[in-house]
C-alpha cells in the first residue's frame, strides 16, 4: 500500500488545487501521470519543471467537456502506455450561483466540466480500466448531499457524480474494476475566489488543503484488490460545512462567519 511503482495514471483537473495534488502525490508514488488541464503550462508549474522533464508527469492540454479531444487522448495512449487509473478532479463553479441568479450559460457550464467531463473520461477509458482491473476515482463533494454555499447547480452535477460513481460500481466490479467516490467539504483551493463572498484568510487556514485529499485518493487506489473504498468524505474539523458555519463552532467570530 502507498506505492504506485509501474502505474500509469490520468488526472483531471491537474492544473491547480486537488487535481494538482493528486498528480504530485501519485509522482511521489511511483506512478507515470498524464496529467489533464485547459492550461497545461500552469501544471508544469505547480508539478515542478524537473518532474516534468523527467518524463515522470505529462501535460495535456485538454478540455474534458470536449468529448472529442478525450478521446483522443485515451487513443494517443492506448497503445504506448495503457492506463490503469483514472482520477476526475476537475471541476468549476461559477459566481453567479443562487437559483434565481443562476443562468442558463452557467447552468451549461457547470454540467459540461463537472459531469459530462467525468463521464466521457470514464467513456474513453473504460477498456483501459477493465484490462488492467484498474480504478476509477471520482472528486465529488460533501455538496452533493448537503446544501451549502457552492449553489444548488454546482450540488447538482456532483450529485450526479455519485449516480455515475454508484452506477459504474454495480456494472464494472465484476470486471475487476474499482470505483471510489471522494466528497471533500471545504478545501482552500483557487476555487474559492469565485465565492460571491470568498472566505478570508483567518478562514482558510481552517480549511482542508488540497493534499488533504491527494492523501484520501493515493490510499483508495492503493488497497489490496479485494478492498474498495467505495466513497469517503472529508471534512475540515473545525468547518464541516461553510455553510453550517456558525452552527457547528458556536466559537467561530462573527467576523468570520460567511
Amino acid at each position: 500500500m502507498g506505492r504506485m511503482d509501474g502505474r500509469v495514471a490520468v488526472v483531471t483537473g491537474a492544473s491547480t488545487g486537488i487535481g494538482a495534488a493528486i498528480a504530485r502525490e501519485f509522482v511521489r508514488a511511483g506512478a507515470k501521470v498524464h496529467a489533464v488541464a485547459r492550461r497545461p503550462d500552469v501544471i508544469t508549474d505547480n508539478i515542478g519543471a524537473d518532474v516534468v522533464a523527467s518524463g515522470q508527469c505529462v501535460p495535456h492540454k485538454v478540455d474534458v467537456s470536449d468529448a472529442d479531444a478525450v478521446r483522443a487522448l485515451a487513443d494517443e495512449l492506448r497503445d504506448s502506455e495503457p492506463v490503469d487509473t483514472l482520477v476526475c478532479a476537475a471541476g468549476i463553479n461559477v459566481t453567479r450561483r443562487r437559483i434565481a441568479e443562476l443562468t442558463l450559460d452557467g447552468w451549461h457550464q457547470l454540467v459540461a466540466t463537472n459531469l459530462n467531463g467525468v463521464f466521457y473520461c470514464l467513456n474513453a477509458f473504460l477498456d483501459e480500466l477493465r484490462a488492467n482491473h484498474g480504478d476509477f476515482v471520482v472528486i465529488s463533494s460533501v455538496a452533493a448531499s448537503w446544501p451549502d454555499h457552492s449553489g444548488p447547480g454546482y450540488g447538482a452535477t456532483k450529485s450526479g457524480l455519485l449516480g455515475l460513481a454508484r452506477g459504474t460500481g454495480i456494472d464494472e466490479h465484476a470486471n475487476g474494476v474499482r470505483v471510489s467516490t471522494i466528497l471533500p467539504g471545504i478545501v482552500d483551493t483557487p476555487i474559492l475566489d469565485n465565492r460571491p463572498i470568498p472566505p478570508p484568510p483567518e478562514l482558510r487556514e481552517w480549511c482542508l488543503k488540497p493534499e488533504d485529499i491527494a492523501a484520501t485518493c493515493l490510499l483508495a487506489v492503493t488497497l489490496p484488490p479485494r478492498a474498495n473504498l467505495a466513497e469517503a468524505t472529508m471534512v475540515a474539523t473545525r468547518l464541516q460545512s461553510l455553510g453550517k458555519t456558525q452552527q457547528a463552532n458556536p466559537q467561530l467570530p462573527p467576523d468570520l462567519a460567511p
